[in-house]
């Protein structure tokens, strides 16, 4: 644990809870992401009255000096305080090379998300496990609009997604159909549908490679009644480090759109059975298996992490195609919006994710044996 006393001057000292440990949330890169988060913050800040919590943006640490000026939680406000490194720290932003090695020598993996992939990287990494790889679309990454072309001369149709991050921002359905190339985009509240020729598609997408990085993905149906349908499991690490399944949402898109974030949510496991029309043994046996790719491709994903690699809190999103067969779409892993729990009213999954994040992070303080894969101790 820190020691509060030998802050240095400026610090708000009544601010700080003695004898405690104290929690870090990393939210951005800029104070101005942070002071926008603080609202949202709160209800971690509320969980334990003995557990110290703090904010702060990549921009308010002094590596040198070993502080940080930020926030501290306090009697339900945020007051602006200087402090120094947490005990432990929940990660919610991309670290580049810099800022992860800060990170590691300073806490090792008392940091929750203590590195950081996109979406190449995860398919990379996993479809070099042979039972993973089955339930991964296949992926190329996008270097100029060639790629885009040679793709869909393969596999006739693809979505195109930004290589980090999105939202379901910036996606592009494209597909061959012989005469010409048709292009979706997800940006547009009404989908329009655009047509092109091969030197069309390579001008439209040449100055959308130069701005951003992109992945062109296999397209798996997902449709139920042209609404594409998929699954966000909401995975978390308990006190002692493993892995809980915490529930499922489904996510179904407008009719005929191309995301799926953007529509209608239901909650839970009769959401699985109702909207895939699947009997109730079928169901729970999907469900079953669900838990154990997510928490299976987790494990896989803190080796690509190296000595002292930690995740601990992951928002999958996962589809399932008609013959069943299960898909892993996406790994969020960087503040994965447990929040939509609270948009179908299963208030009672949102508030479990915020106590199991503080509980794992408070274990992580006190340096507790906390379960690691076997791989980060070679």
């Amino acid at each position: 644990m820190n020691n509060k006393n030998e802050l240095l001057k400026g610090t708000v000292e009544n601010d700080l809870v003695q004898d405690s440990f104290m929690i870090g949330i990393l939210v951005g890169k800029s104070n101005s992401k942070l002071k926008r988060s603080l609202n949202h913050l709160k209800d971690l800040g509320g969980i334990y009255k003995n557990v110290q919590l703090g904010a702060f943006s990549l921009k308010g640490i002094n590596s040198e000096k070993q502080i940080i000026s930020g926030y501290l939680y306090n009697q339900g406000l945020w007051k602006r305080s200087i402090f120094p490194i947490p005990d432990a720290i929940i990660n919610r932003t991309a670290l580049n090379s810099t800022w992860e090695s800060f990170f590691r020598e300073t806490l090792g993996s008392r940091m929750i998300t203590n590195f950081t992939f996109n979406k190449w990287e995860m398919y990379n990494w996993l479809s070099n496990d042979f039972n993973l790889s089955k339930h991964l679309p296949i992926t190329r990454l996008v270097n100029c609009p060639q790629d885009i072309i040679d793709f869909l001369g393969e596999y006739k149709e693809g979505y195109i997604k930004p290589i980090s991050g999105s939202f379901g921002r910036g996606i592009y359905k494209v597909s061959n159909n012989e005469e010409n190339f048709l292009v979706e985009d997800s940006s547009k509240k009404h989908t329009d549908i655009l047509s092109f020729n091969t030197e069309e598609l390579k001008d439209y997408f040449t100055s959308k490679c130069k701005k951003r990085n992109y992945i062109i993905q296999q397209v798996i149906d997902l449709c139920v009644v042209k609404r594409p349908i998929d699954f966000r499991l909401i995975l978390l690490k308990d006190a002692q480090g493993e892995w809980k399944d915490l529930g499922i949402i489904a996510r179904k898109a407008s009719k005929n759109g191309i995301v799926s974030n953007i529509g209608s949510v239901k909650r839970g496991n009769s959401a699985l059975q109702n909207l895939l029309s699947l009997p109730r043994l079928k169901a729970v046996k999907i469900r079953k298996k669900m838990t154990q790719l997510s928490i299976n491709a987790a494990k896989e994903m803190e080796k690509y992490g190296g000595y002292n690699g930690n995740l601990g809190n992951i928002g999958f999103d996962l589809g399932i195609d008609k013959n069943h067969n299960l898909w892993i779409i996406e790994m969020n892993h960087l503040n994965p919006q447990h929040r939509m729990a609270v948009e179908v009213g299963d208030d009672g999954i949102y508030i479990k994710t915020n106590e199991m994040i503080i509980d794992y992070a408070v274990a992580l303080a006190e340096d507790k044996d906390i379960y690691l894969p076997e791989s980060q101790y070679q």
